[in-house]
């Protein structure tokens, strides 16, 4: 497991890649995707993107991504579908075949097997570790998102080469620490409200009436609750805090960045199954982050991020409190997020290993 850096070369000649796409990939994936297609253009690097015809395609970054056509439902491609998509991919003169995340695997292997092309599968999540077991051929590269996934899939694949490989997701900085920078006004928490467990949001609001009680003025914002919002508003209602809660709905991802900068403090209330992009930007926001407990590489406890107990609506409370007594601490802990960000996810390094990975799959070495 490495973290390579061969960028480009003066000299370096065109490389043409097919990027393998879910129907939720950009949704979820798009803030970090999308820098990614746009560093590549200036390595001499040519995206075309196979993405189900029923996908939502508003965060696709066009130029420079060209989309190919395809049938819906990539997750279970028919032989039919995968042999007329080979036939596009020679037309095009694809070099590199790269499904974006692990639900592709399937599908890129098919492909790689009928085209006779090296494939590279992204992986960020615990359940794409297991998925990537059943790939056949094995990936030729296998991009992680942090040393976590990239040990789970070493000990799951038993690789015996350098196949994985360590791509941290890049994200750009706000460019100013956004969060108690105005005294005159409330602060305001925001809860990631996606992850579907209710006892872990439950804790948000548990946390919330808490502070309300004690009378330390704030707001909460819960976001995406989805199917769980109707049980969550009941809740703020037995706990007296209905009125000051306000849930939200994401539309479109391209709104979370302004969510995020507008808010003080974000909440993921339950330790996450892979990256948590939007701790990762609501960090490159320049937002407090408060966190369950979870491994991942930028949840650094009081460097980028402040740990509690998932679970633990007292301990949460705790740390809410004193955050919400001491803005200048908060603000500092924001200010050392944004700077691990620049250093350890940048979008020029993580566009520098990518467009290493392709290049050291089409060397003579590895023809």
């Amino acid at each position: 497991m490495t973290e390579i850096s061969e960028g480009s070369s003066e000299n370096a000649s065109l490389v043409r890649v097919a990027w393998l796409a879910g129907r939720d990939t950009f949704a979820s994936m798009g803030h970090t995707l999308t820098p990614l297609a746009i560093g590549l253009m200036g390595e001499l690097v040519e995206i075309a993107l196979v993405i189900p015809r029923d996908a939502d395609r508003r965060e696709v970054p066009s130029p420079p991504v060209a989309v190919l056509p395809g049938p819906g439902g990539w997750f279970r491609p028919t032989k039919s579908s995968v042999t007329a998509l080979a036939v596009e991919v020679s037309k095009r003169q694809i070099d590199v075949l790269h499904g974006l995340d692990a639900a592709q695997g399937q599908l890129a292997g098919q492909l790689a097997r009928l085209s006779s092309l090296p494939y590279v599968m992204s992986c960020h999540t615990f359940r794409g570790v297991e998925s990537l077991r059943h790939c056949d051929p094995r990936p030729d590269a296998i991009l992680a998102s942090g040393d976590v996934i990239a040990a789970l899939l070493q000990d799951v694949l038993q690789l015996q080469d350098d196949r994985i490989q360590i791509v941290r997701p890049g994200v750009h900085p706000y460019g100013q620490i956004t969060c108690f920078t105005d005294a005159s006004r409330i602060p305001s928490i925001l809860v990631d409200g996606r992850c579907g467990d209710f006892g872990a949001i439950e804790v948000t609001i548990q946390a919330f009436a808490e502070l309300h009680r004690r009378q330390i003025d704030c707001s909460c914002f819960l976001v995406g609750a989805g199917r769980l919002e109707k049980r969550l508003r009941k809740l703020g209602e037995s706990l007296h805090v209905r009125h000051e809660l306000t849930f939200v709905d994401l539309t479109t991802a391209s709104q979370l960045p302004e969510i995020l900068a507008g808010a003080d403090i974000y909440i993921a209330p339950k330790a996450s199954e892979g990256v948590n992009l939007w701790a990762l930007l609501a960090m490159a926001s320049g937002t407090v982050v408060l966190a369950a407990d979870s491994p991942e590489d930028f949840f650094i406890d009081g460097r980028t991020v402040r740990i509690f107990e998932m679970g633990n609506a007292g301990d949460l409370t705790e740390k809410l409190t004193k955050l919400l007594a001491d803005h200048a601490s908060g603000r500092q802990l924001a200010r050392q997020a944004v700077e691990h960000i620049r250093t350890a996810h940048s979008p020029a390094g993580m566009v520098d290993r990518v467009t290493g990975v392709y290049r050291r799959l089409l060397s003579p070495v590895n023809a």
